[in-house]
């Protein structure tokens, strides 16, 4: 059972980072986000944690590591370091645990990356309080009445940008909803409201 699970998520772990790996070389990344936007929403959209009494979402570093990305950088190394292990004929357990350690380590070293590659990006040109008034779309579910973060993303001084989200809403906003950005809760963190128009993914 274990080996099978290691040989698939190498096959389709690895296979989704290469696909990904070569659509970035070609520019087509923004594409490849788009076509998992749905998966990514329901993997990180029940993440649930409450604000603090300032709003500051910054210590959310688990939900800011979740994405399609890093998820499939974790999967192919879990299953690659897994399947060495048994390989080499180590126990179940040294192999699990090795598989976890990789899985882990791909899926930060990947957000943190892409962390610094973004920062290099907008340092000295995205203003967040430019998103007040603007269009976004859910990305990951946003829960009501502040009760957590979720994400969003938008296009703001001509580039797409992703940023944590709260809303003031009743009940949850779901990823793909059409949403109008309030105010700026942090330097990270925006509140929005559903837009009339949305129509909510399922």
């Amino acid at each position: 059972m274990l080996p099978d699970i290691f040989f698939y998520c190498t096959v389709f772990g690895g296979g989704a980072l290469l696909l990904q790996v070569g659509m970035m070389l070609l520019g087509l990344d923004d594409l490849f986000d788009g076509l998992f936007d749905g998966a990514e929403g329901d993997a990180g959209g029940d993440f649930d944690a409450g604000l603090d009494a300032d709003g500051d979402a910054s210590g959310f570093w688990l939900l800011e590591m979740i994405s399609i990305r890093t998820l499939t950088a974790a999967t192919a190394f879990f299953g690659i370091t897994g399947w060495i292990c048994l390989a080499a004929e180590q126990s179940t357990t040294v192999s699990l645990t090795a598989a976890c350690v990789a899985g882990y380590a791909a899926m930060y070293s990947v957000y943190w990356s892409f962390k610094q590659l973004f920062k290099l990006e907008t340092s000295g040109n995205f203003d967040p309080r430019n998103t007040v008034g603007k269009p976004a779309q859910v990305y990951l579910t946003i829960p009501a009445e502040r009760g957590g973060v979720g994400k969003v993303h938008m296009k703001a001084q001509g580039r797409l940008v992703e940023m944590l989200a709260v809303t003031e809403a009743g009940d949850p906003l779901k990823t793909g909803e059409q949403v109008t950005v309030v105010e700026l809760v942090s330097s990270d963190t925006l509140l929005v409201e559903r837009s009339p128009e949305s129509t909510a993914t399922v």
